[in-house]
């Protein structure tokens, strides 16, 4: 089947269009007649703390905040707490 995302509506025109025609149908399979709110935070608070400890001396808090989707202000607290933590 070839892809063509005028043949879907509204949302899944979207979809199609960015990620085709098989990962459209999945989600529609498992997610169809659900109200779905994607959160602003894609990453799971463990997963920002490590990626913060691993680049805090490579990156800029800017460049992290970026990179993670956050405040710079919220990365200096999650910098803050880690060497906190270490003494």
């Amino acid at each position: 089947m070839n892809s063509n995302p005028e043949r879907y509506s509204g949302v899944y025109k979207e979809l199609a269009e960015l990620i085709g025609d098989a990962a459209t149908l999945k989600i529609w399979k498992r997610f169809s007649g659900l109200n779905i709110t994607f959160p602003q935070k894609l990453y799971s608070i463990d997963f920002r703390k490590e990626f913060i400890m691993e680049n805090m001396e490579l990156m800029r808090p800017s460049e992290m905040a970026k990179a993670l989707g956050l405040s710079e202000r919220r990365v200096r607290q999650i910098i803050a707490e880690i060497k906190c933590e270490k003494h």
